[in-house]
């Protein structure tokens, strides 16, 4: 297969230098058509790359979506266990079933809570730019050591651990 380049160098030699004048009309067409199929076949290999990409990206979402309703399917046994053992563990040599508790920032007006820590020059270091977003660690630690955010609070939580 001959490069570009190649095919550009024998267009140019169908072509006197000095007059301009061509001297081979039939050989020059058929470099232009060789040139040309060159073009069309990158060009073509640029579409299917591209449809091979879009199809890609179509399984990378069906991927996702499958491991957010995994999630959700795992989220709810869990919840389920956590109601129905209130609290109790459980233990056999397949599974164990135990509880974390936590804190976690309990967001109830998350408007009231930028605007009153954008207006604060100590809590504004609690918010992060661009876009404005809580920094909820952050957050966490101040509201425990007593610092009052209107419209944030700690919550205590419980999760269901698998091992």
């Amino acid at each position: 297969m001959r490069t570009l380049y190649e095919i550009n160098a024998d267009i140019m030699s169908c072509v006197d230098m000095e007059t301009g004048e061509i001297l081979d009309t039939a050989r020059l067409d058929a470099l232009q058509l060789e040139r040309d199929q060159k073009f069309e076949g990158v060009g073509l290999w640029i579409k299917d790359m591209n449809a091979e990409i879009t199809a890609r990206k179509e399984e990378v979402r069906k991927q996702q979506q499958a491991i957010k309703s995994l999630e959700a399917r795992i989220d709810g046994c869990k919840e389920w266990l956590r109601l129905n053992l209130a609290g109790e563990k459980f233990k056999t040599p397949r599974v164990g079933i135990s509880y974390t508790h936590n804190q976690r920032v309990k967001v109830e007006d998350e408007e009231a809570a930028i605007d009153a820590m954008s207006k604060s020059t100590e809590l504004v270091a609690l918010l992060r730019f661009p876009p404005i977003e809580l920094r909820k660690d952050d957050i966490k630690k101040a509201l425990k050591a007593g610092t009052e955010i209107p419209g944030l609070s700690l919550e205590d939580t419980e999760s269901v651990v698998i091992r």
